[in-house]
């Protein structure tokens, strides 16, 4: 009897007569949570699986015949008459040759079946990781990098392609060979037998011992490969900085003190593989002289075990070390793949903090009225961002939001979409709590452009019908139009088709603020929020954005964050934020006559003349 230890529990007793102990703790030892999680993804593919270990089983059972032949030959081929030889000789030869046969087929359709079964699980399991990590709130994606999510994705599940292969189909295979040799050694002959299975014991030590230590350096040699790939990704995707700051230097010693402790947990997991798979050469090694010893003793002595019967029990030896050995190697290999597993579903677990209410309703043809009631926000508990903040926005008038860098503005933006929940109060849209609405058609009726204009790579057109996927050409082309994209468009060779690179480098930093504004023209959302959109544009840049921003508002519910105050000015309210709470609000044309907050700030960019000639249009 053993007892099987699953995920460190005693689960279940199991009785396998006569099988190896090293084999058992082998099984034991991959049959983790993480190994259960992903059988559960290979469900679809089990025919395949099961038709993979029966061909296994079949073609490695026929190499059985290999052994029993050359103790036949000995025993009834050699001693009787030349005639009745040579005809016994040709059934074992014809017998062996469709053997050949049947196995070259069962082997290519083994390796073929688990193929599929294997990549097409890996292909599963990342599809459904990259639609769960897509939906993780930006909380989550706020406190890792880009390139350690991506390290999770790509190379955690390249890592652990092979486990269906190697941990289901060439495990179950090698341990039904296993069984069926040791019980065939046993009616073979059972003293030899008994003898043969000495040095097991010997396997489930090393194994005990080792397997463990395997996969803790394995998750670290994994999370080291994380923060390098982070890192690397992070620097590269600045690398303007780094040249222009002249780090070069810096970063190459970071990336290679960062890769030489890489290195360093590499090798300790490659030392502690070499020492298994060393000790279980020395086992295999050690099993068969024990054998030859005791089985040359028994030739000797008993007249009834035949050269033949010794022959044959020999051949059919290593066919006991061999899934033996090949066990020993995938249960090492499997400690890496269940320790990459284990990273990969610890994302899995993440669970999104916004995500729709079991109540959620779909947002259907708002008005776009925005309402804040008594609104607090931390990222952190112990750092309120936004303070009782309540104001209220008509369908179609424009507000603007304006404040000092850390007040909170950007802040209180993002919460309107949900990329974050409020901590009290509530946010509503017709009436409606946002918190009751689908996250879906909240979002679908916002449109957003930021001073950051996020360009995806491909071409010029592909990023405007990111807007909407299925607007047509002409659709496209006004949108375009409408956002003074057009104008340069004409000039480039390709036109629409011209590919702008990662992150729209191509393209100048009017250009992308241009696609961008299309791209929220195509939306035609009810509600728009406007982050700086303009901050980073020269004097001849802004003034066609502010054209093509001012087409966009029309009749739209408007969230305008700016620090350049001349582009408010015709806002239909402004409301002014110090430290997380409202301190001013009213129009533009009111607020700047009074003694406050917005004056001051008027006065910083615009100087004392200006100021008085803004003050003498906003009584005019």
């Amino acid at each position: 009897m053993l007892r099987i230890l699953i995920g460190g529990r005693a689960e279940s007793n199991l009785c396998l007569a006569d099988c190896s102990p090293h084999a058992c703790d082998i099984i034991v030892r991959v049959m983790s949570p993480s190994f259960w999680r992903f059988l559960k993804y290979s469900k679809p593919y089990w025919p395949l699986t099961l038709g993979a270990i029966l061909c296994g089983v079949l073609k490695f059972s026929l190499a059985l015949l290999m052994p029993w032949s050359l103790g036949y030959v000995i025993d009834k081929v050699l001693p009787v008459s030349k005639q009745e030889g040579i005809s016994r000789l040709e059934f074992v030869l014809a017998v062996l040759a469709l053997s050949f046969v049947a196995r070259a087929v069962a082997n290519y359709f083994r390796s073929y079946w688990s193929a599929i079964a294997g990549t097409r699980t890996v292909f599963d399991v990342r599809r459904e990781l990259y639609r769960h990590i897509q939906r993780l709130s930006l909380s989550f994606h706020d406190g890792r990098r880009t390139g350690a999510i991506m390290s999770r994705l790509i190379n955690d599940l390249n890592s652990a392609q092979g486990i269906l292969e190697q941990g289901v189909i060439s495990m179950c295979m090698d341990v039904v060979i296993l069984l069926v040799v040791v019980v065939l050694l046993f009616v073979w002959d059972w003293r030899l037998a008994s003898v043969s299975l000495l040095t097991m014991p010997l396997y489930g030590l090393a194994f005990r011992y080792l397997n463990p230590r395997i996969r803790a350096v394995a998750t670290a040699v994994q999370e080291e490969m994380e923060e390098m790939n982070g890192e690397t990704t992070e620097k590269l995707a600045g690398l303007r900085v780094v040249l222009a700051f002249v780090r070069e230097k810096t970063e190459e010693i970071n990336f290679f003190l960062r890769h030489r402790s890489y290195y360093g947990k590499l090798l300790r997991r490659e030392r502690l593989k070499l020492t298994l798979q060393s000790l279980a050469d020395f086992f295999q090694d050690l099993g068969p002289i024990v054998v030859i010893f005791y089985g040359g003793y028994r030739v000797i002595t008993d007249p009834d075990f035949t050269v033949g019967a010794f022959v044959a029990f020999y051949g059919f030896l290593s066919h006991l070390y061999l899934p033996t050995r090949r066990l020993a190697d995938y249960s090492a290999l499997m400690q890496e793949k269940l320790a990459a597993m284990d990273r990969v579903f610890e994302l899995f677990d993440s669970e999104p903090e916004i995500k729709d209410a079991p109540h959620a309703k779909p947002l259907l043809n708002p008005k776009g009225r925005i309402t804040f009631e008594d609104v607090y926000f931390a990222y952190t508990a112990d750092t309120p961002v936004l303070q009782g903040v309540t104001f209220d926005v008509q369908p179609g008038q424009s507000v603007a939001i304006v404040g000092r860098s850390g007040a909170g503005k950007s802040s209180l933006v993002n919460l309107v979409p949900r990329f974050y929940d409020i901590t009290r109060g509530a946010i509503r849209i017709d009436g409606h709590d946002i918190r009751d609405l689908t996250l879906r058609s909240l979002r679908a009726n916002i449109g957003m452009v930021l001073q950051d204009s996020i360009l995806f790579t491909g071409t010029i057109r592909e990023n405007i019908l990111y807007g909407r996927m299925n607007a047509t050409e002409a659709e496209m082309q006004r949108a375009a139009a409408m956002a003074h994209v057009t104008e340069f468009v004409d000039t480039l060779p390709d036109a629409f088709d011209t590919m702008v690179g990662e992150r729209g480098v191509t393209l100048s930093g009017g250009q992308k603020q241009r696609v961008s504004i299309a791209r929220a023209f195509l939306r035609n959302p009810r509600i728009l929020i406007l982050d700086e959109a303009t901050s980073s544009l020269d004097s001849g840049a802004e003034a066609l954005i502010q054209e093509a921003l001012r087409e966009l508002m029309k009749g739209r519910t408007t969230l305008v964050i700016a620090h350049r105050l001349s582009t408010i000015v015709d806002c239909d309210a402004v409301i002014v934020i110090q430290e997380g709470r409202i301190v001013q609000r009213g129009a533009h044309a009111q607020l700047i006559h009074e003694c406050g907050p917005y004056r001051q700030f008027c006065r910083e960019q615009f100087g004392d003349v200006e100021l008085e000639d803004l003050t003498r249009k906003a009584a005019g």
